[in-house]
């Protein structure tokens, strides 16, 4: 395996912490959306061109940053999903503990039973499958 460029890093690295927050905000739109939906049918109903069901989807569908968290989260949670659930434990410590920074290697061997070296290693494969999900890599 080759080693993953810097700035890729970063980029999956960002995403894969924003992850939660992500989610949240992908949920939040389309609830907007669903939410909204009904205050603009009033009491007429909607058109007789399309269903309000139609607007809807078209509406989901059309909104460019919804495409692009769906993207996002999708490549996190399949790539987070195909880990075995002592690599999943490492993830969750390392990226989504604290809100900010990530937890240091040796912080996280009290959470996991591996060592620093392998450790880095389920990091690295997991921000590889990401990045290659994502067109990173």
């Amino acid at each position: 395996m080759s080693k993953i460029p810097r700035e890729a890093w970063r980029i999956i690295e960002i995403k894969v912490r924003r992850y939660p927050e992500s989610k949240l905000e992908y949920q939040n739109i389309v609830d907007e959306i669903l939410h909204n939906r009904t205050e603009e049918q009033g009491p007429g109903g909607g058109g007789a061109e399309e269903s309000p069901t139609e607007k809807m989807a078209i509406k989901i569908a059309d909104h460019p940053r919804l495409k692009r968290l769906e993207t996002e989260i999708n490549a996190v949670e399949s790539a987070y999903n195909a880990m075995i659930p002592e690599h999943q434990k490492v993830i969750q410590a390392r990226f989504w503990s604290y809100r900010y920074t990530k937890m240091s290697y040796f912080d996280m061997e009290r959470c996991t039973s591996y060592r620093e070296r392998q450790m880095r290693r389920i990091v690295a494969n997991f921000i590889r499958e990401v990045g290659k999900k994502l067109g990173e890599i």
